[in-house]
């Protein structure tokens, strides 16, 4: 099966009444013909549920993340949109070749809104990066991982995701030779396997809301590299919805807890094992007596246990009680 025979080209006002069991919805803003018309050569495997398609213009798509939100569909905007946050608490993680505030303006809106909680640069190159933005992110507590990070273990790049609503993933940070119909081309970046498993981590990811894919030229065809790497991209990501578990971390009988003793001077660190999608979270204790979790990695935990205070921990505690 083809993603023709799963893709329904459907209204704005039907995103969910035709098709309730859809479990996302590409949006198209602008040049995204022919990413499109690549996905739909490619063959479905796990996805079983149909992938609803919506025609609009820039101005449109703020609304129709609204009512992807309101039907809990995951809204895939394909093509240059501004990002436009919602009033309630809200996280997000960007794949890109700089961390460069000059190169953020995209993600400005979510950077300058008083609702931002964790923000996080994934794939970022230093020669692209100004200093002074980077201290800029680490004095805010945001994340960052730099591209040789991330190849040395991918794996650092799935709690960032998973803690992510909105994810964006700019084409400018593949390497020029994956990806040539792009804005920024560079000898160096991401190669599009690893894109494509950034975009997997991004769909098995139970908090995400919209997933943006852009910055290629509007000079694409379906033939094209370009456009098949992205559809590639898309048909990853389409591939962890389909498989993505509602995790919910209080009271699940799959969920185990364990408490390690970590560090010399008695300090406890309580970790979360979801059985089920393999999902590790540490607690992170705040003022007043509550406490919050936050994703990590099972290697988090075997730090734990050599009695080292995890980097992830120390970082969120400084963060959430304001050290």
């Amino acid at each position: 099966m083809q993603f023709q025979q799963t893709t329904h080209y459907v209204h704005a006002h039907h995103l969910r009444t035709e098709y309730p069991e859809a479990q996302a919805a590409i949006i198209g803003a602008g040049s995204h013909k022919p990413v499109i018309d690549a996905l739909l050569s490619l063959y479905v495997h796990r996805h079983t549920a149909p992938v609803l398609h919506v025609e609009c213009t820039k101005s449109d798509v703020a609304g129709l993340v609204n009512d992807c939100r309101q039907r809990n569909l995951v809204a895939i905007i394909v093509g240059n949109a501004r990002f436009q946050p919602d009033e309630q608490p809200f996280s997000a993680a960007v794949v890109a070749p700089s961390a460069n505030m000059r190169s953020l303006d995209l993600y400005r809106p979510a950077l300058e809104h008083p609702q931002l909680d964790i923000f996080s640069v994934i794939g970022f190159q230093s020669c692209f990066t100004a200093t002074g933005d980077m201290e800029w992110l680490h004095q805010q507590g945001y994340e960052t991982l730099r591209l040789g990070a991330f190849r040395d273990c991918p794996a650092a790049a799935e709690p960032l995701l998973r803690e992510a609503h909105h994810v964006f993933f700019d084409l400018n940070a593949l390497r020029a030779a994956d990806a040539p119909e792009i804005h920024q081309l560079s000898p160096n970046g991401l190669y599009a396997e690893e894109l494509c498993q950034l975009a997997a981590f991004s769909g098995r990811a139970p908090k995400l809301q919209t997933f943006r894919l852009f910055n290629f030229l509007p000079t694409l065809t379906p033939a094209s590299l370009t456009a098949q790497t992205a559809a590639q991209v898309l048909w990853h990501l389409l591939e962890g919805i389909a498989v993505r578990h509602q995790t919910h971390i209080n009271g699940t009988a799959h969920i185990k807890k364990i408490i390690v003793d970590a560090g010399d001077n008695g300090q406890t660190i309580e970790f979360l094992h979801d059985a089920i999608t393999g999902y590790w979270w540490l607690q992170i204790p705040l003022t007043g007596g509550v406490h919050r979790y936050i994703a990590c990695l099972q290697e988090d935990y075997h730090c734990a246990c050599r009695h080292e205070v995890p980097v992830r921990w120390l970082h969120y505690f400084q963060k959430f009680n304001g050290r």
